[in-house]
Protein backbone atom coordinates (compact mmCIF):
# COMPACT_ATOMS: atom_id res chain seq x y z
CA UNK A 1 0.00 0.00 0.00
CA UNK A 2 3.16 2.70 0.92
CA UNK A 3 4.33 1.87 -2.79
CA UNK A 4 0.38 2.34 -4.20
CA UNK A 5 0.54 5.79 -2.43
CA UNK A 6 4.34 6.99 -3.55
CA UNK A 7 3.32 6.18 -7.27
CA UNK A 8 0.05 7.71 -7.18
CA UNK A 9 2.12 10.91 -5.46
CA UNK A 10 4.34 10.69 -8.08
CA UNK A 11 1.80 10.37 -10.69
CA UNK A 12 -0.02 13.82 -9.52
CA UNK A 13 3.75 15.54 -9.39
CA UNK A 14 3.97 14.18 -13.07
CA UNK A 15 0.65 15.51 -14.11
CA UNK A 16 0.77 19.29 -12.38
CA UNK A 17 4.20 19.82 -13.92
CA UNK A 18 4.45 22.81 -16.22
CA UNK A 19 7.10 21.79 -18.25
CA UNK A 20 7.25 18.41 -20.72
CA UNK A 21 10.69 18.59 -19.46
CA UNK A 22 10.20 18.48 -15.87
CA UNK A 23 7.16 15.54 -16.61
CA UNK A 24 10.07 13.58 -18.91
CA UNK A 25 12.55 14.10 -15.62
CA UNK A 26 9.55 12.51 -13.91
CA UNK A 27 8.87 9.55 -15.85
CA UNK A 28 12.76 8.40 -15.90
CA UNK A 29 13.11 8.71 -12.32
CA UNK A 30 10.55 6.36 -11.88
CA UNK A 31 11.90 3.95 -14.59
CA UNK A 32 15.16 3.99 -12.85
CA UNK A 33 13.11 3.09 -9.75
CA UNK A 34 11.55 0.29 -11.29
CA UNK A 35 14.68 -1.41 -12.75
CA UNK A 36 16.05 -1.24 -8.96
CA UNK A 37 13.07 -2.76 -7.95
CA UNK A 38 12.01 -5.08 -10.77
CA UNK A 39 8.65 -3.39 -10.33
CA UNK A 40 6.92 -3.66 -13.87
CA UNK A 41 3.84 -1.88 -12.95
CA UNK A 42 6.35 1.17 -12.23
CA UNK A 43 7.49 0.88 -15.15
CA UNK A 44 4.79 0.71 -17.05
CA UNK A 45 3.74 3.79 -15.23
CA UNK A 46 7.04 5.76 -16.76
CA UNK A 47 6.49 4.76 -20.39
CA UNK A 48 3.06 6.55 -20.38
CA UNK A 49 4.63 9.87 -18.39
CA UNK A 50 7.49 9.71 -21.23
CA UNK A 51 4.79 9.28 -23.99
CA UNK A 52 2.54 11.87 -23.17
CA UNK A 53 5.91 14.43 -22.40
CA UNK A 54 6.72 13.94 -26.25
CA UNK A 55 10.51 12.99 -25.46
CA UNK A 56 12.35 11.78 -28.48
CA UNK A 57 16.20 11.11 -29.07
CA UNK A 58 18.45 13.97 -30.24
CA UNK A 59 22.26 14.29 -30.90
CA UNK A 60 25.09 16.67 -29.97
CA UNK A 61 25.36 18.42 -33.36
CA UNK A 62 27.84 21.72 -33.77
CA UNK A 63 27.11 22.56 -30.26
CA UNK A 64 23.45 22.08 -30.50
CA UNK A 65 21.18 19.68 -29.65
CA UNK A 66 19.32 17.86 -32.85
CA UNK A 67 16.47 15.52 -32.90
CA UNK A 68 17.71 12.20 -34.91
CA UNK A 69 14.02 12.11 -36.65
CA UNK A 70 11.07 14.59 -37.41
CA UNK A 71 7.44 14.00 -35.34
CA UNK A 72 7.34 10.24 -34.29
CA UNK A 73 4.66 8.14 -35.19
CA UNK A 74 4.96 6.59 -31.45
CA UNK A 75 7.67 7.42 -28.38
CA UNK A 76 10.34 4.92 -28.82
CA UNK A 77 11.90 5.77 -25.38
CA UNK A 78 8.20 4.43 -24.47
CA UNK A 79 8.42 1.67 -26.21
CA UNK A 80 11.06 0.61 -24.99
CA UNK A 81 10.22 0.80 -21.43
CA UNK A 82 7.08 -0.90 -22.10
CA UNK A 83 9.07 -3.67 -23.23
CA UNK A 84 11.29 -3.52 -19.92
CA UNK A 85 8.00 -3.80 -18.18
CA UNK A 86 6.74 -7.17 -20.14
CA UNK A 87 10.10 -8.63 -19.50
CA UNK A 88 9.98 -7.50 -15.25
CA UNK A 89 7.17 -9.74 -15.37
CA UNK A 90 7.42 -12.81 -17.75
CA UNK A 91 4.17 -14.52 -17.92
CA UNK A 92 1.87 -11.73 -16.58
CA UNK A 93 -0.84 -11.40 -19.06
CA UNK A 94 -2.09 -8.09 -17.52
CA UNK A 95 1.42 -6.64 -17.79
CA UNK A 96 1.36 -7.72 -21.44
CA UNK A 97 -1.74 -6.47 -22.46
CA UNK A 98 -1.11 -2.89 -21.09
CA UNK A 99 2.62 -3.13 -22.39
CA UNK A 100 1.34 -3.64 -26.08
CA UNK A 101 -1.01 -0.87 -25.47
CA UNK A 102 1.30 1.27 -24.44
CA UNK A 103 3.67 0.10 -27.44
CA UNK A 104 0.87 1.26 -30.04
CA UNK A 105 -0.46 4.16 -28.75
CA UNK A 106 0.05 7.06 -31.12
CA UNK A 107 0.38 10.79 -29.75
CA UNK A 108 -2.50 12.60 -29.52
CA UNK A 109 -3.24 16.96 -29.06
CA UNK A 110 -0.71 19.09 -29.79
CA UNK A 111 2.52 17.50 -30.89
CA UNK A 112 4.17 20.27 -32.08
CA UNK A 113 4.92 23.79 -30.94
CA UNK A 114 7.29 26.56 -31.03
CA UNK A 115 10.65 24.61 -29.48
CA UNK A 116 9.33 21.58 -31.46
CA UNK A 117 7.69 18.28 -31.12
CA UNK A 118 8.60 17.33 -27.42
CA UNK A 119 11.36 17.78 -25.25
CA UNK A 120 15.09 16.38 -26.69
CA UNK A 121 16.76 13.71 -24.57
CA UNK A 122 20.74 13.53 -25.52
CA UNK A 123 22.68 10.86 -23.41
CA UNK A 124 26.67 10.36 -22.52
CA UNK A 125 29.28 9.22 -20.77
CA UNK A 126 30.68 11.82 -18.74
CA UNK A 127 34.41 10.68 -17.58
CA UNK A 128 35.63 12.44 -13.99
CA UNK A 129 36.45 15.96 -14.21
CA UNK A 130 35.02 16.31 -17.64
CA UNK A 131 32.12 18.74 -18.93
CA UNK A 132 30.00 19.02 -22.34
CA UNK A 133 28.46 22.14 -23.86
CA UNK A 134 26.09 23.62 -26.25
CA UNK A 135 24.08 26.21 -27.25
CA UNK A 136 20.44 26.76 -26.51
CA UNK A 137 18.08 29.48 -28.53
CA UNK A 138 15.49 30.64 -26.30
CA UNK A 139 12.40 32.45 -27.26
CA UNK A 140 11.05 35.66 -25.65
CA UNK A 141 8.88 35.38 -22.79
CA UNK A 142 8.80 31.55 -22.49
CA UNK A 143 10.23 29.63 -19.89
CA UNK A 144 13.15 27.55 -21.06
CA UNK A 145 13.89 24.48 -19.58
CA UNK A 146 17.50 22.32 -19.59
CA UNK A 147 18.05 19.17 -17.07
CA UNK A 148 20.47 16.28 -16.62
CA UNK A 149 19.99 13.39 -14.95
CA UNK A 150 22.81 11.27 -13.52
CA UNK A 151 23.41 7.78 -12.80
CA UNK A 152 24.46 8.19 -9.27
CA UNK A 153 27.96 7.61 -8.86
CA UNK A 154 29.38 11.39 -9.27
CA UNK A 155 27.74 15.07 -8.36
CA UNK A 156 26.59 17.07 -11.68
CA UNK A 157 27.47 20.58 -12.05
CA UNK A 158 24.53 22.40 -14.55
CA UNK A 159 25.11 26.20 -15.61
CA UNK A 160 23.62 28.68 -17.69
CA UNK A 161 25.22 31.59 -19.19
CA UNK A 162 24.15 34.51 -21.82
CA UNK A 163 26.37 35.52 -24.70
CA UNK A 164 27.85 38.07 -22.02
CA UNK A 165 29.57 35.38 -20.12
CA UNK A 166 26.82 36.56 -17.17
CA UNK A 167 25.49 33.14 -15.06
CA UNK A 168 21.78 32.46 -15.66
CA UNK A 169 21.58 29.41 -13.44
CA UNK A 170 24.12 27.70 -11.50
CA UNK A 171 22.63 24.48 -10.26
CA UNK A 172 24.53 22.16 -7.57
CA UNK A 173 22.53 21.30 -5.38
CA UNK A 174 20.66 19.05 -6.59
CA UNK A 175 23.73 16.47 -7.56
CA UNK A 176 22.21 14.23 -9.56
CA UNK A 177 19.41 15.35 -10.94
CA UNK A 178 19.94 19.36 -11.81
CA UNK A 179 17.74 21.27 -13.57
CA UNK A 180 18.03 25.20 -14.91
CA UNK A 181 14.58 27.28 -15.31
CA UNK A 182 14.30 30.97 -16.73
CA UNK A 183 12.48 32.96 -18.67
CA UNK A 184 14.59 35.15 -21.19
CA UNK A 185 12.47 38.74 -21.95
CA UNK A 186 13.24 38.45 -25.57
CA UNK A 187 15.05 35.79 -28.16
CA UNK A 188 18.63 35.00 -27.21
CA UNK A 189 21.42 32.35 -27.16
CA UNK A 190 22.51 30.34 -23.77
CA UNK A 191 25.43 28.75 -23.66
CA UNK A 192 24.53 25.49 -21.57
CA UNK A 193 27.63 23.28 -19.62
CA UNK A 194 27.25 19.94 -17.78
CA UNK A 195 30.01 18.91 -15.57
CA UNK A 196 30.80 15.87 -14.09
CA UNK A 197 32.36 16.80 -10.28
CA UNK A 198 32.75 13.19 -9.52
CA UNK A 199 35.98 10.90 -9.44
CA UNK A 200 34.08 8.68 -11.60
CA UNK A 201 32.81 8.49 -15.02
CA UNK A 202 28.93 8.84 -15.39
CA UNK A 203 26.30 8.62 -17.66
CA UNK A 204 24.17 11.15 -17.57
CA UNK A 205 20.85 11.86 -19.74
CA UNK A 206 20.54 16.08 -20.57
CA UNK A 207 16.85 16.67 -21.40
CA UNK A 208 15.99 20.30 -22.88
CA UNK A 209 12.76 22.02 -24.57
Amino acid sequence: MVRLRILAALLLIGAAAPSPVEDAVLGLKLADHARRTGDARSMLAAARIVAASGLRDADLNDGRLVAREGLPDRSPIAVAMAQEARLMAPGDPAIAAEAEAIARARPKGIVGGSWGSGPLQFRQMLPAGNRIGWTVRARGAEPAFVSAIGDGDADLHLSVADRQGRTICDERRNAYYPLCRWSPSRPADYRVTLGNAGRVPTQVVVLSN
